[in-house]
């Protein structure tokens, strides 16, 4: 059950259902609309969702940094190394050089050497290469060149990368790779364990979302296995709830309890009423300034009575599961219809009743008496020389007048009890509990009720069962 307040445009907010009024109306301007329905609220990600989403950033942020440690690590290795190890290598001739011009140039495995005196030819392939760094094919592989001068006489320096970019591999690369390994593997026992310490709360809440706690004679809560199997916190919040339920019941007992108690103590001092009113009426010679007054409190009387036994009806529908009788809706209205045409009448209203089809309701005939006869009466007492239109269709009824309408702001408190706008309060008779009443049997048995109205021009109730 949720209720909903929302514009003409259809921009709608919701709250939960278990609310006790029709929420607050988010729309602005002269027209909004509140609807109570069945429909549940958004339902945020669990706990289980949410660490997995931090582990799988968690490995996108190890990746990620291991990657650029991968690269960093290769490019120290084959590019600053190298570079300083050849501008040592070529210092280091140059040096010997000049001391003896026969000095032999380098000659490794990996590393050979070439001096090209003024007027001569370089190697085959880099005799035009510039000083300074740079990588280019050499007898068939890829590699370093390094070019230097001094004296007019050239040393190009020609290294292979090859092994040691093995070398980066093997003694950077790899231990890198199987360090990000282990840590992967950590990171998903810690998730594992994570998801092992967070499972009882995840079936408690899981257990919590199945009961319903809407249910007639109380909430009944077996949380007794998850408390043996879980952890001190868990048993902490299972026995918080425990106690929560308990007190919970134990409030909706007592409030039954006095509402059924408090009818019945009331109901004999109102047969007193209307056992004296029918004493007072017998003398036709009273006054008709005595016999108007006689009358209002006959009306007076008869609210009171109807209000009782719609309490002492509320208190044994929600202490009482649905029986499964089945009740004629057209016939109700018709029946509420012509039980309020007098009002309607003197008022100067005119009520039209429309059936397109013929539905029936899973409720007892009382209940939806108590629905249908406040809805009307409220088209009927706020409406003054206009029209009530009701249709009963294949969803349900659908009740439309005339009246004063209200704000979105009147319309959203519309379902509170007590509750009675500004322009209801000049002389309209009521108690302000009306739509609350109808508000809590719709809860009760999971229809819908939608309302739309504007000031001045009237308002709209749609029923759905």
């Amino acid at each position: 059950m949720a209720t909903r307040a929302c514009s003409d445009d259809g921009d709608c907010s919701s709250w939960p259902a278990r609310s006790s009024s029709a929420g607050t109306a988010a729309a602005s301007g002269l027209s909004a609309t509140t609807c109570s329905n069945s429909g549940g609220p958004r339902v945020n990600r669990g706990l289980r969702a949410r660490l997995g989403r931090l582990f799988a950033v968690q490995l996108a942020v190890i990746g990620a940094a291991t990657v650029i440690g991968i690269y960093i690590t290769q490019l120290v290795v084959e590019d600053l190394l190298t570079r300083q190890a050849l501008d040592l290598e070529a210092v280091h001739f140059w040096t010997n050089y000049d001391v003896d011009p026969n000095t032999p140039l380098p000659d490794t495995a990996n590393l050979r050497g070439y001096l090209v005196r003024p007027g001569g030819r370089g190697p085959t392939g880099l005799e035009h290469m510039a000083t300074g760094f740079s990588r280019t094919d050499f007898e068939g592989r890829s590699r370093v060149v390094h070019v230097s001068e001094n004296a007019g006489a050239r040393l190009v320096l020609v290294f292979d990368s090859a092994q040691v970019s093995d070398l980066a591999f093997y003694f950077g690369i790899l231990p890198l790779s199987i360090v990000l390994l282990l840590i992967y593997a950590l990171l998903f026992v810690a998730y594992r364990w994570s998801q092992a310490a967070l499972s009882p709360v995840i079936r408690l809440a899981r257990r919590l979302e199945a009961v319903d706690f809407m249910q007639p004679g109380g909430v009944r809560l077996d949380l007794a296995d998850l408390a043996q199997s879980g952890d001190a916190e868990v048993a902490t919040m299972i026995e918080a709830l425990a106690s929560f339920t308990s007190r919970l019941d134990a409030a909706i007992e007592r409030e039954r309890v006095f509402t059924r108690d408090a009818g019945h103590e009331l109901r004999t001092p109102v047969a007193v009423f209307k056992g004296s009113l029918d004493l007072l009426e017998r003398d036709r010679s009273r006054p008709p300034a005595d016999r108007d007054a006689l009358a209002r409190m006959r009306r007076t009387v008869a609210e009171m009575e109807s209000l009782l036994e719609t309490l002492l009806l509320l208190a044994r529908v929600e202490a009482e599961p649905a029986n499964g009788e089945v009740t004629s809706l057209n016939q109700v209205a018709t029946e509420e219809i012509d039980a309020l045409r007098a009002l309607a009448e003197a008022r100067g209203n005119r009520v039209q009743l429309t059936m397109d089809a013929d539905r029936d309701v899973s409720a007892p005939k009382q209940i939806l008496r108590i629905v249908v006869g406040n809805v009307l009466r409220n088209g009927v007492s706020f409406t003054r020389e206009g029209k009530i239109d009701v249709r009963i269709h294949a969803d349900g009824m659908t009740v439309t007048d005339t009246g004063i309408g209200m704000s979105s702001e009147e319309l959203g408190n519309a379902f509170e009890a007590f509750y009675r706008a500004d322009a209801a309060r000049g002389g309209t008779p009521g108690h302000g509990l009306g739509l609350a009443i109808v508000n809590r049997i719709v809860k009760r048995y999971g229809w819908t009720i939608r309302a739309r109205s504007r000031p001045g021009e009237g308002t709209t109730v749609d029923l759905e069962f």
